[in-house]
């Protein structure tokens, strides 16, 4: 085999590995709309579910807010001349800081 073509297989095999795993839980979204964060069979979150948030997404959430809130005050400026203050606001302050601390726990 030449190079250029076993390069060309691993790439190949490579993105087939890694994308492959990803791909049936992109066809297995259902969209509705109405708002609803769990099927009919399961109408409230588990001890499981709670857990896994107070443990593990609020605390991301909170960096992802903190984040949020540093790209907020770096693009203000250029926000402000292009006159959409309220979006930028709304979209890296408020959206973020809701998720993590308005939401009931449990509810992704």
């Amino acid at each position: 085999m030449s190079a250029l073509l076993r390069v060309a297989l691993a790439l190949v095999v490579t993105v087939t590995l890694v994308a492959g795993p990803v791909g049936g839980s992109a066809f297995a979204f259902q969209h509705t709309d109405r708002l609803e964060y769990y099927s009919p069979v399961e109408k409230e979150p588990t001890g499981g579910m709670m857990m896994w948030d107070a443990l593990v997404m609020r605390p991301v959430g909170i960096v992802g807010t903190a984040m949020g809130s540093v790209v907020w005050l770096v693009s203000y400026p250029f926000a402000a001349l292009g006159g959409n203050t309220d979006e930028s606001t709304q979209k890296l302050v408020a959206e973020p800081f809701n998720w993590t601390f308005s939401r009931p726990l449990g509810y992704f």
